[in-house]
C-alpha cells in the first residue's frame, strides 16, 4: 500500500495509455487509502464513487497494456488495478449497489 501512496499524481500514466485510462492513478488513490484504519469505513463507497466519476470524465477502461506502469516516475505496479477491480466487486455486491462504470477492462 505504501508503493500506491507514493503516486505524485503527474498524470504520465494517463498520457501514456492509448485507451487514456485513469485507472492506474485512482487505484492507487484507492489502494493507499483502504488500507489505513481510517479509511475502512469508506472503502467501498470510495472506490463506487472514483470509479464512477473516472467513467463519467470519459477516461477509458484498462486493457492491460501497461504503458502506464512503464511511464510511471514512482514505479507503481498495475496490481493496483486488479485490487482496486477486487474492491470494486466487493462493494457492488455488499451494497447492492452497481457501479456506472461501462469502461470495461480487467485491470
Amino acid at each position: 500500500a505504501m508503493d500506491a501512496a507514493a503516486c505524485i499524481g503527474c498524470g504520465a500514466c494517463v498520457a501514456a495509455c492509448p485507451n487514456a485510462s485513469a485507472m492506474l492513478f485512482t487505484a492507487a488513490k484507492v489502494s493507499h487509502l483502504g488500507v489505513l484504519p481510517q479509511g475502512q469505513t469508506e472503502r467501498f463507497e470510495r472506490v463506487i464513487k472514483m470509479v464512477d466519476t473516472m467513467a463519467e470524465e470519459g477516461f477509458g477502461g484498462c486493457t492491460n497494456i501497461g504503458e502506464c506502469s512503464a511511464v510511471c516516475p514512482k514505479e507503481i505496479s498495475m496490481d493496483f488495478i486488479a485490487q482496486m477491480n477486487r474492491d470494486l466487486l466487493r462493494a457492488s455486491l455488499f451494497s447492492g449497489r452497481k457501479s456506472r462504470n461501462k469502461a470495461g477492462g480487467a485491470g
